[in-house]
């Protein structure tokens, strides 16, 4: 067909445009008659709209305009016929009846005598890339929607060397900043002084862009100074033709979530102390109430052996309740240290079945006829390090507890078990009872010291407590279950030990008395307490040379020409200590046996010095007698 006017260039004959025209797809030239009838149509698609020629040529191209917008065609005539040029874009109809957004240019045709004889124009069919603005305008609709409803949010895009390209609608209200100052600003301007020194944004821009995530919460400024809390989250932004052009930010103003969690940490705090207080008092308050039973008992025994002439046997019997009563201020004394995990301890290797076996006969005289207990033992039970005293003291009031929960009548069951977990391989020991049970208050306080449900002068209130601390201080954990009417079950998870064969064997083999004629340094800065120590000592037939404190011992050793074979230190005194003391001599002499004591030594509580071993104070001739000949011995095979 000819596509040309009668007079000018050539429209569609060139043989150049032509074939840069098949290239393309989706496009269409065609001539109009002045009435709008299609005289010439080349679709340069195969699938073109789906129409041949013969299906359009001599129709007018109104038919193909949906009907409410069949109005437009006729202006777009009127405006090309006026103005020489006409184009635009809408939707059209398809063969199929579906519809496609298209996009024409319709220009006039005029004779050789500039008469208006028709128009010619071009079509392409344009709808996937309407249909992608459309949905990139809705995004943006949705997303300026969204923006504008985030009250205490500011959203923006960062240029990549951190300045202002855009930010959400309430972003200038938030930072105290007009629209104008906010354009072209850069990041660090929000932030303090000292971050700015150290380039605090710029480092926050460079770990987004390097790991895809950024987040930080500080005090952030306000134009005026003033200051609030932000949240503040950076993320690179790439594009598929450009890649990597700048951040996203959000800024979130946590200011009023800051300070109230501020204001319900001091609450929290305030109420920790006033409980802390509460329990101190119930805790002064019980010391001073078991103290005062334990002194009365005490100075009335020693005042009763004062008078003259009193019998032999009233004697004895004095004589038996102040060593009766001391032993029980020295246990209540360990009961307070175990609590407070201050304790020294004097771990062992234990085999926990055979330790509850060893005890059955004394758990039936203490929990009576009326409880009957229940032994399930695990018979594969791995080994646990603990101190075998605190140990049976732990099952023992465990004991107790439940048979008074019990009334006296009920079952005690008593289990050991191997537990696997994540974190390490532990050895559970478990005493249950069928007694009444607690309710959600009692287990809240139970491991409080002094605090217990029993009437005045049955129980102390320090056996769970002493038991808790047992079982931290053990590198453990104690645990609690119980329901009103359901009875109780206390958990004790104890670490599973590394066993080494030869050290543990010798380990549990020593048990010996000290040696008639063993030469002691007796090192004690309480000339009481020494008096005491060396009568002991002498009256099971050792040698004592006794020192004032750790300088005065150094000083022996260094003069005296006789070895001595053990070194027996207090670990509290003024200037060296006895742990210094000791440390010492095992660098000058490292096969000198050295025993050391103690009531109370924080250092030694957190394990300093744990290659000695340790006396508690008070200690008994027995005890001081078989931890002499134990240390001795160690060290006489070591060497």
């Amino acid at each position: 067909m000819d596509a040309r006017p009668q007079s000018g260039p050539r429209l569609i004959d060139d043989a150049l445009i032509a074939g840069l025209l098949a290239e393309a797809s989706d496009f269409a030239v065609f001539e109009l008659d002045c009435d709008g009838i299609c005289t010439a149509w080349e679709p340069l698609s195969a699938n073109y709209q789906r129409f041949s020629p013969n299906e359009i040529i001599g129709k007018c191209l109104e038919a193909f305009y949906p009907q409410e917008q069949r109005q437009m065609y006729w202006r777009d005539l009127e405006k090309a016929a006026s103005r020489g040029r006409a184009e635009g874009e809408g939707w059209r109809l398809r063969k199929d009846g579906t519809r496609s957004w298209m996009r024409f240019i319709l220009l006039r045709r005029d004779g050789k005598d500039g008469e208006h004889i028709g128009f010619a124009g071009v079509v392409f069919d344009a709808t996937r890339q309407h249909e992608s603005d459309q949905a990139l305008y809705a995004s943006e609709e949705i997303h300026r929607a969204l923006l504008s409803g985030l009250k205490d949010h500011a959203v923006g895009i960062l240029d990549p060397d951190g300045y202002v390209l855009r930010w959400s609608k309430d972003t200038p209200k938030m930072l105290g900043r007009s629209e104008s100052e906010m354009e072209g600003a850069h990041l660090s301007e929000f932030f303090a002084t000292k971050e700015r020194a150290v380039g605090a944004a710029k480092e926050m821009l460079r770990i987004a862009r390097e790991e895809g995530h950024f987040e930080m919460e500080s005090w952030k400024l306000r134009r005026d100074g003033s200051r609030f809390r932000a949240d503040i989250t950076a993320v690179p932004l790439h594009s598929d033709e450009d890649g990597f052009f700048g951040y996203g930010i959000i800024v979130r103003d946590v200011t009023e979530r800051y300070e109230s969690a501020g204001e319900l940490a001091a609450a929290r705090e305030a109420l920790g102390q006033s409980e802390k207080l509460r329990a101190l008092g119930e805790l002064t308050g019980g010391i001073a109430h078991d103290f005062n039973n334990l002194l009365t008992v005490i100075r009335g025994s020693a005042e009763l052996l004062a008078r003259d002439g009193l019998p032999a046997d009233k004697r004895n019997k004095h004589v038996a309740a102040i060593i009766e009563t001391a032993d029980r201020a020295a246990e209540l004394t360990g009961q307070l240290l175990s609590y407070a995990r201050r304790q020294p301890l004097q771990p062992k290797m234990i085999r926990l079945n055979d330790s509850i076996a060893d005890m059955s006969e004394l758990l039936k005289r203490s929990l009576g006829n009326g409880v009957s207990i229940l032994a399930t033992p695990d018979p594969a039970l791995w080994e646990v390090r603990a101190d075998p005293t605190q140990l049976q003291n732990l099952v023992l009031n465990a004991a107790i507890n439940s048979r008074d929960a019990m009334n006296g009548r009920g079952t005690l069951t008593i289990t050991t078990r191997n537990i696997a977990g994540p974190s390490g391989d532990e050895v559970r020991l478990s005493i249950s009872d069928t007694g009444t049970g607690m309710n959600k208050e009692v287990m809240e306080r139970a491991f409080e010291p002094f605090f217990t449900t029993k009437a005045p002068g049955e129980g102390t209130g320090l056996g769970l407590s002493q038991a808790y601390g047992f079982a931290a201080q053990s590198g453990g954990r104690l645990e609690l279950a119980s329901e009103a009417g359901r009875g109780t079950t206390l958990s004790l998870f104890l670490p599973r030990a590394i066993v080494v064969e030869e050290h543990d064997a010798a380990e549990r083999s020593c048990d010996t008395k000290v040696p008639r004629g063993t030469r002691i340094l007796l090192v004690e800065d309480s000339r009481t307490v020494a008096a005491f120590a060396q009568a002991l000592l002498e009256e099971m037939g050792c040698e004592v040379v006794y020192a004032i404190n750790a300088e005065d011992a150094l000083l022996v050793l260094e003069d005296d020409p006789r070895e001595f074979d053990i070194i027996f230190s207090d670990i509290v005194m003024p200037g060296l200590s006895g742990l210094d003391l000791a440390a010492k001599i095992r660098a000058q002499r490292p096969s000198q046996p050295i025993l050391l004591a103690t009531g109370y030594s924080e250092a030694a509580a957190r394990g300093v010095g744990s290659e000695f071993p340790i006396l508690p104070k008070p200690y008994r001739r027995d005890n001081l007698s078989e931890m002499l000949g134990k240390t001795i011995g160690e060290f006489g095979r070591a060497a």
